[in-house]
């Protein structure tokens, strides 16, 4: 990742957690007021951009967090087990952790793209999302209504679909899922593709976000010249969250 890119995407994470950007790479642990999107997020998030971890939580989980974080290092502070004792019997599930990767016109890779804009309603995406059920549909961010659906499509039917959703401001965040019966084709990597090269004029940087243990699409994003800068943990609480601090 070059300087440009990489300060870009610092620029990013400091907006998004409403943070210092020098504080993103501080290493250490560090607790944040998180920016709009946090208003009211019911959920103790935790961003790794090297060795510098980023905590947001509500405000009534301030002081554990304090106290449990105290003096821990990044491998201390970003697991599972931390998210646990800050949400203590509050946690629903955790969520993660994602890996978070970047391009740009000068790293992007693209390949042959392929599929096209379609409605968020189109009766075949219903198809698609019952072969591949409701934890991938979510992972692929289809859940929140936001952006523009692409659709790769064969004889009428969807094999593959991508869900283009803001990031800065812009529709610029890829999220995609392939029917099972079609996985290791290379549509999801052309659909991609086609929906880098459609946002990129606009957005100028593109984020991709996968699970961590999701190899295909950690390879999606490899092979179209995504480069990686940061993980993301959440702990989903039961209850709402007091506004945020």
């Amino acid at each position: 990742m070059d300087g440009h890119l990489r300060d870009v995407v610092d620029v990013a994470w400091a907006e998004a957690l409403d943070c210092d950007r020098r504080l993103v790479r501080t290493p250490g642990v560090h607790l944040v007021r998180g920016g709009p999107g946090f208003a009211g997020y019911n959920a103790v998030y935790m961003a790794r951009i090297e060795d510098a971890v980023l905590v947001y939580c509500p405000e009534s989980f301030r002081a554990v967090a304090r106290d449990l974080l105290a003096g821990c290092q990044a491998d201390d502070a970003f697991t599972v087990g931390a998210l646990e004792g800050i949400a203590r019997d509050r946690l629903e599930m955790i969520l993660g952790p994602s890996s978070h990767a970047f391009t740009d016109r000068r790293h992007f890779a693209p390949v042959p793209p392929a599929g096209r804009q379609v409605s968020a309603n189109d009766e075949r995406l219903a198809a698609l999302r019952a072969a591949c059920g409701e934890d991938e549909w979510a992972e692929a961010g289809f859940i929140f209504g936001q952006g523009v659906v692409y659709a790769m499509e064969t004889d009428g039917d969807v094999l593959a679909a991508g869900n283009m959703t803001p990031f800065r401001g812009r529709l610029a965040d890829v999220g995609l899922i392939t029917h099972p019966d079609h996985r290791g084709e290379g549509w999801a990597k052309r659909l991609a593709s086609q929906m880098v090269v459609d946002a990129l004029p606009d957005a100028g940087v593109v984020r991709y976000r996968a699970l961590t243990t999701n190899a295909p699409s950690l390879a999606v994003a490899r092979a179209l010249g995504f480069i990686w800068r940061g993980l993301n943990l959440v702990a989903r609480l039961r209850e709402p969250a007091v506004d945020a601090w």
